[in-house]
Formats: C-alpha cells, sequence, structure tokens
C-alpha cells in the first residue's frame, strides 16, 4: 500500500537491478488469499507473515532467513575459491601442454633414421606412443665401415619423467659425437672399434645407479652387427627377448633371462650370438607392442607377434611399417616400438 509502488513491486524491481546481491524478503501484509499468496512468490517474495505480527513469529523467520543467507555466502566464498582454483589448474595444464609438446618434440627428434640399407642388411625402427610422450626408444648407428650398433630402451612409467630418462639413454649413444658413444671404444692407435652389448649394458647400469636419482628402472636390448659376416651379437637386460624370423617362417625366441638397469649394482648380462643368413631378421620389441591388436579384433600378446609379422614378412623398409601401422591398433597406456634388422 506504499505511494508509487508497493511491496511486490519493490520486491521485484530489487530482484531485477540486484542480480549478484541476493535479498531475503518477509512480507508482512494483511492479505491473505491464496491467489495473492502466490502472486508474493512469483514476485520474487521469500517468505510470508499475515498480520497482525507476533514478534516471536517475526524474530523465528529473521533467525532462520538470517541461517540461510550465512549458508548461501558461504557457498559464494567456496565458488569463489573452486574458480580461483580452476583457473590456477587451467593454467598449469596449458604450461603441462607446452611441456609435453616440447617433451614430444625432443622425443621425436631422437630418432633420426627410421630406415637404412647397409649393404646386404634392411634396418626399419617403428616408434609410436599411445600418449604425446613415452619411455621407449629405438636406434641404429655406423661404427666404422663395418658394425652397425642398435638398442632399445623401455623406460618405466610413461610420463615425461620417463621420456626424459630416453633422452639420457640416448645420449650415451651419439651418432654424431662417436666420442661420447658408450658403444665405440677408441684405441691407441687413434682408430675406433666397438664394445661388446653385455659391456655397454653393465657400464649405463652403473651410470645409472650413480648419478641418476629416479624412482624409474628401464630394460634394454643393446646390439652389434658385423657387416662383413652377418654375424650378430647382442645382451638383454630384463627386455623382452627378441624374435628370429627364419626363412622358414619360423620363429625363435632368443636370448637370456637379466636384471633391468638401475636395479643392482652387481647385476650381470651376458652377449648372445647368431649367425644371420640370408632372408632371416631380427625383430625387437617393448612390452607394450604385443599388448595391441591387430585386424581390429585379434590380440596380440606373444603368440599373436608370429602372424603379424608372417604377414609383412616379404616386406622390407618403410613398406614393413606402413603396412604394420594399417593392421596394428596401439593399447591405450602402453608405448610400443619395434625395430627389425633383415639380411
Amino acid at each position: 500500500m506504499m505511494p508509487k509502488m508497493n511491496g511486490l513491486d519493490l520486491c521485484d524491481t530489487l530482484r531485477q537491478i540486484t542480480p549478484d546481491l541476493y535479498i531475503y524478503f518477509i512480507l508482512l501484509t494483511s492479505r491473505s488469499t491464496k491467489a495473492e499468496m502466490l502472486q508474493a512468490f512469483q514476485k520474487g517474495a521469500d517468505d510470508f507473515l499475515r498480520k497482525p505480527i507476533a514478534a516471536v513469529e517475526l524474530h523465528a523467520r529473521i533467525t532462520a532467513a538470517a541461517r540461510l543467507l550465512d549458508t548461501q555466502r558461504k557457498l559464494k566464498l567456496k565458488n569463489r575459491q573452486i574458480k580461483a582454483t580452476l583457473r590456477k589448474t587451467q593454467a598449469l595444464n596449458t604450461a603441462m601442454d607446452k611441456d609435453l609438446i616440447a617433451a614430444q618434440q625432443l622425443q621425436t627428434g631422437l630418432i633420426h633414421n627410421r630406415h637404412r640399407r647397409f649393404g646386404r642388411f634392411d634396418i626399419a625402427a617403428l616408434v609410436e606412443n599411445a600418449g604425446p610422450v613415452g619411455g621407449d626408444l629405438a636406434m641404429f648407428f655406423a661404427i666404422g665401415a663395418t658394425h652397425i650398433g642398435f638398442y632399445i630402451a623401455d623406460v618405466s612409467g610413461h610420463d615425461i619423467s620417463a621420456a626424459m630418462l630416453t633422452v639420457r639413454i640416448a645420449s650415451f649413444f651419439s651418432a654424431e659425437a662417436l666420442g661420447q658413444n658408450i658403444a665405440i671404444k677408441h684405441l691407441k692407435t687413434g682408430q675406433i672399434c666397438p664394445r661388446q652389448p653385455h659391456d655397454i649394458l653393465k657400464s649405463i647400469n652403473q651410470i645409472m645407479l650413480k648419478d641418476v636419482t629416479t624412482d624409474h628402472y628401464l630394460t634394454m636390448v643393446s646390439g652389434l652387427l658385423d657387416l662383413t659376416s652377418g654375424r650378430l651379437c647382442f645382451a638383454q637386460a630384463g627386455h623382452p627377448y627378441p624374435i628370429l624370423q627364419a626363412k622358414n617362417d619360423r620363429f625363435h625366441h632368443i636370448g637370456r633371462d637379466s636384471l633391468p638397469i638401475d636395479i643392482l649394482q652387481t647385476a650381470r648380462y651376458q652377449d648372445h650370438h647368431l649367425q644371420l643368413a640370408l632372408g632371416e631378421r631380427l625383430i625387437l620389441y617393448s612390452d607394450g607392442f604385443n599388448d595391441g591388436i591387430y585386424d581390429q579384433n585379434t590380440a596380440l600378446r606373444k603368440e599373436g607377434l608370429q602372424p603379424l609379422f608372417a604377414r609383412v614378412q616379404h616386406l622390407l623398409g618403410p613398406a614393413i611399417i606402413h603396412n604394420i601401422l594399417k593392421i596394428y591398433t596401439r593399447p591405450a597406456i602402453k608405448h610400443p616400438w619395434s625395430m627389425t634388422c633383415q639380411r
């Protein structure tokens, strides 16, 4: 009954001009029909008291309103804190995404050659991470005119720290700075010659245990191929057995059990020797590779590797990589890679 604007209009107007500030309205009125009460709530009223007013009842309604408003203030404060935390999290995620991209580019840059022919020998490597980065790495490099060194490393974990550890491993096998390559021995005459694979793994294990503080460990195969004779020598450090694919399409898992690197100071590694005949292929892979599927529904596992590579037996180099990528579906978490060496 106020002049110019009644209580309902005042309530409605304030609701519109103060959307961010909640005002609790208790209407005190002599009008008490259901239609009038409905109209009051539609205009934005929170409570309704009929005249004459009992002070005790009004006090109780105000006390209840105060509790609601206090709860609302606390919720608003929490919401502001959550939004502030969300903004910080988004900023951190953005920074992490940039770090992941940088790590991915760095890790990809480590793989200089994915395919190369060395006389009668053909070497192809496939490195495919399930996520932006991974802990797997494959590399091969020439040692003089008569030998090829190669290795496969699989660092535990699938995060940036695992990827960065692969960078450290790659630094041991520099193809550009042979003076820093752990696989090469420098003679007093100024000539170079290859180190034996078991000795390479032993040195890496000692370096990792002494200089690298990390919760990660890694499995590895280090190998050496003599281009003149076809003799191949490799040593394992807890890694899956390499597969020899013979000319008759028979598969043989070869190697010796051993401890991963960065586990035990006294770990010992042994060399395994074989003669790679014309048409034979040595296949190296990480444990993530046989967690995938091919033909969209056939699980690889250990046994499934044989039919997969049997289908590409007649292919060489980039053609192997292309066809494996066509039929192979990588797993959601693991970071597989494969390398083949064929004479």
